[in-house]
């Protein structure tokens, strides 16, 4: 924050216009919602892979190649935008192919299937190689991917952008917490204050929208990359904001509350439901607890209509879709 003498400036108003919008949207308190050195960590709990569950390493497990995240779902959100864009041809079928929300109807989706087994696996590359770059679980992602998007990386509602549905205030919120992040992203005319403006981050955000009407699938490939690493750096700023909310709840370092797999599920829940949520549920959990929490704690101990929420997503992404370890 630049210093100041006599009156407040408009880039400090601005900043605590921000942080308002960030406490009033996503239920981050004052306290909660900036970085603050309280912890002296050797490896952050989020990039910590030990002492991980047996039970879940379906989801946390890291493959060897791309070829391991192949997948063959059928989604009808998907093929009903390729087949409204004119990428498949469905005139032959009922209503040309589409059901009144937009969707695919079974028709749609039997001619849009071979784009759609394309597309979901077009980010596969890109996603393990966001684990070595950034550390973002590799099938957390794609599967965080194909619960907000459907793969395609469009903009819905003029407020959820790309493969990961990020909205501008849960950008600035990653901002605020990864440094890589904003190193990545940011302009360098912002002068300090990407992590506070809604317009820049509505700009970030609009660039990660990697629809094409010239592209073969519909999809900009040379932007894929760059996309999936994006997301990936924003879920690792949650990550690390939840490390602090751990903290914030139990004045404890996180490692000694939670364990690795248990971090990224809480990142989830404060992914789609917001950190007070998450801030809650911990405190409820340790207030009870005393020591270490686990997810079962969390879920047990976590109450109201939108912070349940935010476990059956965490609980969602992290069920088992691949058969992972794969069998010797």
């Amino acid at each position: 924050m630049k210093k100041h003498t006599g009156r407040v400036s408009k880039g400090i108003i601005k900043s605590v216009v921000i942080a308002v919008l960030l406490s009033a949207v996503i239920g981050v308190g004052l306290s909660l919602a900036f970085p603050q050195k309280v912890e002296a960590q050797t490896v952050r709990t989020c990039l910590n892979r030990v002492n991980i569950p047996v039970d879940e390493l379906h989801w946390v497990y890291v493959p060897e190649s791309p070829d391991e995240l192949y997948t063959e779902e059928q989604f009808f959100f998907l093929a009903g935008q390729l087949i409204s864009d004119g990428v498949v041809d469905a005139s032959d079928c009922p209503s040309g192919g589409l059901m009144l929300n937009g969707y695919a109807n079974a028709c749609g989706m039997a001619r849009a299937m071979t784009a759609v087994t394309e597309i979901q696996n077009m980010l596969n590359e890109s996603i393990l190689a966001a684990y070595d770059n950034v550390g973002v679980p590799p099938v957390l992602l794609k599967q965080l991917i194909s619960t907000e998007s459907q793969y395609w990386p469009s903009v819905e509602d003029n407020s959820h952008y790309g493969y990961g549905h990020i909205t501008p205030i849960g950008m600035l919120n990653a901002l605020q917490w990864n440094s890589d992040l904003y190193a990545k992203v940011c302009p360098a005319t912002a002068a300090g204050d990407c992590a506070t403006n809604y317009s820049i981050a509505n700009q970030i955000l609009v660039s990660l929208v990697d629809t094409c009407e010239t592209c073969e699938y519909g999809i900009d490939p040379d932007a894929v990359s760059r996309s999936v690493d994006v997301l990936a750096e924003v879920l690792l700023g949650f990550c690390f904001q939840t490390e602090q909310l751990v903290f914030n709840a139990t004045g404890w370092r996180s490692n000694l509350v939670v364990d690795y797999a248990t971090i990224w599920k809480l990142t989830l829940m404060s992914y789609n439901a917001g950190s007070q949520c998450v801030y809650d549920a911990i405190a409820s959990s340790f207030e009870v607890t005393q020591g270490p929490i686990d997810w079962s704690h969390i879920s047990a101990y976590t109450s109201g209509a939108q912070c349940l929420r935010g476990v059956h997503y965490a609980d969602q992404i992290t069920t088992q879709y691949f058969d992972f370890p794969p069998n010797d």
